[in-house]
């Protein structure tokens, strides 16, 4: 939810930098611009404030089960990750209104497990970048496992599951980031 609520923060400016490349010339009607303030999605901001509140109530009354939570706009859906309980389901049926569309997804681990477990690779950066791998990317699957992103997935998978025997790790193609330099030398 953060990474989601982040990337939308990054990505507003450059939307409005592009819509105002399309000013009208001098003497000519300004073409219709969106409203920045407006959503693409109707009701993005609806669910948006659901899914916050989902995620407040996981986190702080259950975080033994609580795994992560996301709105999928094209369903009109919040969709929590949680290992499942009645008790934390019960408190989510109160929270949000009836009209709110839940949808639950069974989860192994809780957040706060893979939090823990993605701080030790975090940890382990130098380690690998020491053994010719560099970690691109090292997040989670709600309530499945730390997702980790090298470079050859199929040659370095088994060093990294073996550094790791205990926790659940996902190992995926993942490519370093490419700098914008503004001056069209990518």
């Amino acid at each position: 939810m953060k990474a989601r609520t982040l990337l939308l923060a990054l990505a507003m400016p450059a939307v409005m930098a592009l819509a105002a490349c399309g000013q009208a010339a001098a003497g000519q009607p300004a073409a219709r611009q969106p409203d920045p303030a407006v959503s693409d999605w109707p009701n993005q901001g609806r669910l948006t404030e659901w899914a916050t509140t989902v995620e407040r109530e996981g986190q702080q009354n259950h975080p033994e089960v609580y795994a992560g939570v996301e709105i999928n706009l094209d369903a009109d859906t919040v969709i929590v990750h949680r290992i499942p309980s009645a008790t934390f389901d019960e408190a989510i049926r109160r929270l949000l209104p009836p009209a709110a569309t839940v949808r639950y997804i069974d989860a192994t681990y809780s957040e706060q497990q893979l939090a823990d477990w993605t701080a030790a690779v975090t940890a382990d950066t130098d380690y690998w970048r020491q053994r010719g791998i560099e970690l691109h990317l090292i997040g989670t699957k709600p309530g499945q496992c730390v997702l980790i992103g090298i470079d050859n997935p199929a040659r370095d998978t088994t060093s990294i599951t073996a550094r790791y025997p205990a926790r659940p790790i996902c190992v995926e193609h993942a490519s370093g980031a490419v700098p914008l330099t503004g001056n069209g030398q990518n």
